[in-house]
């Protein structure tokens, strides 16, 4: 017998699988939609918040090749660069796969002790946002809950930055920008210090032989006053100051007499601990001393001095300053030289010696005088008088030879005593007899054949002419 299933039933069937179907359905809705939201956000909005960093980055990068080229290349330092009162800004093709912009300005913000500039980069990136034009998966905001729209600037149509900020986020020249297509910009800062040479007592690249059995090298720290000895000490208020006397030395090649109060690195030497060497002992400390060339900041030179035979008294007409100094060329320099203070004013005076240096210089207190040479340095000790006692008052560069198999000679005899500094990385410095000397000194082979003691001025960490710069600061302006 066949029984009949009431319509009834079929109808209630019916609808509880549609009703089941629509949750499903929008079960899988909810899930399609914030799968896509987050795949916006994670692939695209994500993806483009750290590509503009390394864009701006990148920007930061070219900049700082181009400072770096005003030490080792300056006649091509921001070449193709746009210069408007004395900032340069460059915007370089887009790259990457993503068409990534990046937009830098170079200024040189300070100047320090030396005429040395710091240089401040600000870099900008831009990375292009595809994907949905919404801003982020939670925009809510209060005491419980931080939505992470703030943490992502995104322009869909115009640059928030300006519109808010301005250009340059001063204040000024706010307006009103359209971007297309949406993007994303971070900026950067960064600043730039230069690398000066005097960070040791004595560096060299390839031999170190001294001080004599009876000679040292200890340090002290001329802005605390004149030196005197206190390294074994430890409760002289100075003590800190004078175990410095470090000793660096760009080859295998150490030979140690005296005491040195102070740190010895050696690249593949074979130091070991002594009585003598009242510091740490590294033998696997390469480092790179470039050739040295003549600035090209320095000012045209002046025609009153070309020069120096007999006994010559230097007035300047003006004081000058760190970063403009009085400069002048000299073919010759044999004769007695006198650098006077001009007034009660802070004197700065650059000469260029075209030849060797057999003669003496005399440079009175409050007077900075550096000294390049193309030749050779033979004098005494007593020929070198720096009456302020503060070495880096007196600086000596060694300009290196273009044939790089040409080596210069620096000869220092006594008797006499001398503060001041000589960067060569060209030249033998060789030191006779028992000079007592106050600075620091680079070269390519140090050599003394007596007992000379050397005092290390920890004040010259940041003195000197720049041999290179270095990353001192980074920040990101979060607005």
């Amino acid at each position: 017998m066949r029984i009949l299933r009431q319509k009834s039933e079929d109808g209630s069937v019916l609808i509880c699988v549609l009703c089941t179907i629509l949750i499903v359905s929008l079960i899988g809705g909810t899930v399609l939609f914030n799968s896509i939201t987050r795949f916006n956000a994670a692939s695209s909005q994500v993806r483009s918040w750290k590509e503009s960093a390394c864009a701006a980055e990148a920007g930061g990068d070219l900049a700082y090749a181009e400072i770096r080229k005003t030490v080792f290349d300056p006649t091509h330092a921001f070449s193709g660069w746009t210069n408007v009162g004395g900032v340069y800004s460059y915007t370089p093709p887009s790259f990457g796969r993503d068409n990534l912009t990046t937009t830098a300005t170079v200024d040189a913000f300070y100047y320090d002790s030396s005429g040395n500039p710091w240089y401040r980069i600000r870099a900008k990136g831009v990375a292009p946002v595809l994907g949905l034009r919404r801003v982020t998966m939670d925009d809510r905001i209060d005491a419980s809950t931080r939505g992470d729209s703030l943490l992502r600037k995104i322009d869909f149509k115009y640059d928030h930055f300006v519109a808010a900020y301005g250009p340059n986020g001063d204040n000024v020249g706010k307006a009103i920008v359209a971007v297309s297509p949406p993007q994303i910009a971070r900026r950067v800062e960064l600043i730039t210090a230069p690398v000066t040479p005097f960070d040791e007592g004595i560096k060299v690249v390839n031999a170190f032989y001294g001080p004599g059995s009876a000679g040292m090298i200890d340090s002290y720290n001329s802005n605390n006053g004149p030196y005197y000895f206190c390294a074994n000490n430890p409760s002289d208020p100075h003590y800190n100051d004078s175990h410095s006397g470090a000793i660096g030395v760009d080859s295998a090649n150490f030979n140690l007499g005296g005491a040195i109060w102070g740190n010895v690195t050696t690249n593949g030497g074979n130091v070991r601990p002594n009585s003598n060497i009242h510091g740490t002992i590294d033998n696997n400390v390469p480092f790179t001393i470039r050739s040295y060339a003549l600035p090209a900041s320095l000012p045209l030179p002046l025609p009153s001095l070309t020069r120096i035979t007999g006994n010559v008294a230097l007035l300047p007409s003006t004081a000058g300053s760190a970063s403009n100094p009085n400069f002048y060329v000299v073919s010759s320099f044999s004769g007695a030289l006198t650098v006077n203070q001009v007034g009660t004013n802070q004197t700065y005076v650059d000469i260029h010696v075209t030849g060797d240096i057999t003669g003496s210089i005399d440079v009175k207190p409050n007077v900075h005088v550096k000294i390049y040479f193309d030749g050779n340095v033979s004098v005494k000790a007593r020929d070198i008088l720096n009456e302020s006692g503060i070495a880096g008052n007196l600086q000596f560069y060694g300009i290196s030879p273009s044939d790089p198999t040409i080596t210069q000679s620096i000869d220092i005899a006594s008797p006499g005593n001398f503060s001041a500094t000589f960067y060569a990385p060209s030249a033998d410095f060789h030191i006779d007899g028992n000079p007592d000397v106050t600075g620091a000194i680079v070269c390519k082979t140090f050599y003394e054949n007596g007992n000379a003691s050397w005092h290390y001025d920890r004040a010259l960490a940041g003195q000197g002419e720049r041999i290179d710069y270095r990353m001192v600061s980074y920040v990101e302006d979060m607005r």
